[in-house]
């Protein structure tokens, strides 16, 4: 009876310390009403799950308005169906981690980090694809930065006003899969000296501005790219100095990569 009862309390610790590890956006504060900016809310949630050993943070349906945000060690953004991070048409709510362009969500030298559309329960069906969103509003970003350029109050670089949708620069352990992304400034996915890093099941439609290239690896090692599906107005695909890159079943409109 004994050795039973330390059983179902072991098991009873086991199933706490896993829900321990999902967190939900709306407890930080986060909201979804496409209005209020949410960068430090979103930071803050980023920070707090990290500091306790990592986890999930979901976000649900809704659109979150934001700046950079800066992934940290063992967390994992998750965006369900229906919900959207929507990048601020603001150029100065943008930050670059280390030789990587700007981005709406960034990470410099972390590891095991991820931001998936859907749960790894999901993923067990490879035809969920695009379960969550980010919006770039590439468009209107890059309007409201060529205005400040012409006033003179930005330094005439291409990387200043073009940030991409999600830049990672020394990380090691990177899942992006399942997710929708729309509407860069600059490059969809940029990835700079990263290692083991998954790109699956993407949908990716970012046409608003020109040479705006799809997924972009520089200088890294084991990477996987399947299943996506990438329209965008520059280049799909870029692999440059990466070793062990693996391209399988990528498409675009005109057909498979």
């Amino acid at each position: 009876m004994k050795k039973f009862m330390l059983s179902l309390l072991l098991a009873a610790c086991a199933l706490t310390l896993a829900a321990q590890t999902e967190y939900k956006a709306s407890l930080f504060g986060c909201m979804s009403d496409g209005v209020t900016l949410n960068t430090r809310s979103i930071q803050t949630a980023i920070n707090t799950i990290s500091s306790q050993g990592g986890g999930m943070l979901h976000f649900y349906v809704g659109r979150y308005l934001t700046g950079t945000v800066f992934l940290k060690d063992n967390v994992t953004i998750v965006l369900h169906e229906g919900a959207t991070l929507v990048g601020v048409p603001s150029i100065y709510d943008y930050v670059a981690p280390s030789n990587a362009p700007k981005g709406i969500i960034v990470a410099e030298g972390q590891k095991n980090i991820g931001v998936v559309g859907s749960t790894p329960e999901r993923e067990l069906n490879t035809n969920v694809v695009g379960s969550g969103i980010i919006q770039g509003q590439g468009a209107l970003l890059t309007e409201n930065a060529q205005a400040q350029l012409a006033k003179g109050y930005l330094a005439k670089t291409s990387g200043q006003i073009s940030p991409a949708l999600i830049s990672f620069s020394g990380c090691t352990g990177v899942k992006v899969t399942g997710l929708m992304l729309q509407g860069a400034a600059g490059d969809v996915v940029a990835l700079k000296g990263c290692t083991d890093v998954e790109v699956a099941r993407l949908l990716v439609d970012s046409r608003e501005t020109l040479g705006c290239n799809g997924i972009v690896a520089d200088g890294c090692k084991n990477l996987t790219l399947t299943d996506n599906f990438i329209h965008v107005s520059g280049s799909a695909i870029q692999a440059l100095q990466s070793k062990g890159v693996k391209v399988k079943n990528n498409k675009t409109p005109k057909g498979k990569l």
